[in-house]
This record gives C-alpha cells, structure tokens and sequence, in this order.
C-alpha cells in the first residue's frame, strides 16, 4: 500500500501529463465516434490499465507512476511524456529483478527479513500518526485555528513619517521655524538631512514602533497624521525632525499564506498530545548508556540509624 499523500500527488501529476499524449492519441484516418468522450485522467485513474507484462504478470499504470517519486529531484520535473517510457522500462527491470532474487532465495535471508521488519514497523508508526493527522487537520480545524491566531495577535499600528536629522538642536530648531513658515518637508530634507534617507525627502516608509529607537518611536507614535514635531527629538543618532504622513494598522497574512504554519504547528500539537497519552500510566524506564540506572530512577540510599 502506497503513502496515499505520496501517491495521490504522483498519480494526479503523472496522469494529467501522460493523458493527452500517451492515451488519447488517434489517427486521421480512424476519428473517434462523434458519441464518445476523450478520456480524462481520471477515467484511466479509475481504470488503471496495464501497461506492460512480465512473464505473464500485469503491471499497471499506477506502479509505474508510483516510481516518479523514486527518482531525482531534477528528473520528477521533466514531462511525463518524456519519462514514461523510462518508467516502464523500469517497472519491467524490478519485476525481472524480484524474480530473480526469488530464485536465488533472498526471502529466506534472515538480514532482509529483519530489514523487511523493520520498514514495516516504521510504516506502521507512519500510517498511524498519518492517519491521525488527516482526520484531524481538517479544512475547518485550519480555520478555526487561523480564527484564534488574528484574535490573539491583534495588529499593530504602523506609521509612515518623515524626517529630518541634523547635529545640533539649534540647527533642528531653525528647521522646526523654517517649516513652520511654510518650507515644504521632503525638500528641506533633501537639502538639510544627514540621514541615508535624505535623498526620497526623509521618506521612512511604514514602521512600528519596535523598529525604531525608542525616543523617536515614542514621539512619532503621540502624533497625529500630518502634524510635524514642535520639538526636536534627539537620538542617539543625532536630532530629529519627524512629520507623520499616515497610520495604518499592520497587514496581517492571510489564511493561505499562514496555512503552512498553522498546519505544522498542528502537527507538532497533535503528535506531542498523542504521544503523552500514550505515555500516560504506562511503567516505562529509561535508563543511561551503559544500562545502569538513571538518577531519577535509582531507589533511595539506605540512610543509618
């Protein structure tokens, strides 16, 4: 049984390509019945014909697509058109192999067999936990999770300001009264700023307040859109003259571009709860590298009277 994820992906790709070239082929001389349907590729889904024999043995189509995911990574780009043939050629070569390590008495080697144990212990595992998952990862279960996430992380406030930074108060406080006549912001910043974004007109785009140092953050954020500073704001970096153009609240993902997240930390939860459960009242004893006991699980030193 194939890892139905693995394989739903596989045979949806491999028979979307292979359909209308591999099947669906017809001569000019022969034209399909006006009554029938070219077949879609889920009519030979369903169908899941044969497309190669073995010694009197079928292989079907879904074998050959289930070894897409076999090859290198670059090769599963290439067309399926293209890779069929390969594929089946392929699917043949592991039939002939399997027979021939039937003959030779490999299912009777006791390293595979505890190999083959092995792979199907883990698989077990694997379907399990799979199994879990998909019944409880659900559309709506992502959803409500997605729900609880914008209640939780209400979104910030950002600002878009200018500003004008320069060395001394005296200096900002000319700028403050040269702004105050009338002078236009972005171009007294063009002239006067020292800061790297004197050149777009003191343009800082859209901030929060944590991307800020906190004095000017603090100012900013006390003030209304299009006011300008009364008072010049010193920073480490110097003294500021800030303009605030417009406030917005911060853009938050949307469901699809936060459903990725949402579902491996699902995921994480889902499996961390399963297994605590599974944990729950059972005796289990952990002990350290060389067998002895582990320090929370060794009994109490006799103490003497």
């Amino acid at each position: 049984m194939l890892n139905p994820f693995r394989h739903g992906l596989a045979l949806a790709l491999g028979l979307a390509l292979v359909a209308p070239t591999a099947f669906a082929q017809t001569t000019s001389s022969t034209p399909a019945p006006a009554a029938t349907a070219e077949p879609t590729a889920q009519d030979i889904a369903d169908q899941n014909p044969i497309v190669a024999r073995v010694k009197g043995k079928d292989i079907r189509l879904e074998s050959v697509m289930a070894m897409i995911q076999d090859l290198p990574e670059q090769y599963q780009q290439v067309p399926i058109s293209a890779l069929y043939p390969m594929l089946v050629k392929r699917a043949v070569n592991h039939a002939l192999l399997l027979d021939a390590a039937k003959a030779a008495g490999m299912a009777d080697d006791k390293g595979l067999q505890a190999e083959v144990e092995e792979f199907r212990e883990n698989k077990m595992r694997e379907y399990l936990l799979l199994g879990r998952l998909e019944q409880e990862i659900t559309e709506e279960a992502l959803r409500s999770n997605y729900a609880r996430f914008l209640v939780d992380n209400p979104a910030e406030q950002e600002l878009r300001a200018r500003h004008i930074l320069l060395k001394t108060e005296d200096e900002a406080r000319a700028v403050i009264a040269e702004l105050q006549g009338g002078a236009d912001f972005a171009e007294v910043a063009k002239a006067k700023s020292q800061g790297p974004s004197a050149p777009t007109g003191g343009d800082l785009g859209f901030f929060s307040a944590e991307k800020m140092v906190k004095p000017f953050a603090d100012a900013a954020f006390k003030m209304a859109e299009q006011e300008i500073s009364a008072e010049p704001v010193q920073t480490r970096f110097g003294w500021h003259v800030i303009k605030v153009e417009e406030r917005r609240d911060q853009p938050r993902p949307t469901f699809e571009e936060k459903r990725q997240e949402l579902e491996q930390e699902m995921t994480g939860k889902i499996i961390s709860d399963m297994i605590t459960s599974l944990r729950d009242g059972v005796e289990i004893e952990e002990l350290n590298i060389d067998g002895s006991p582990l320090a929370d699980n060794a009994a109490p030193a006799e103490t003497k009277e």
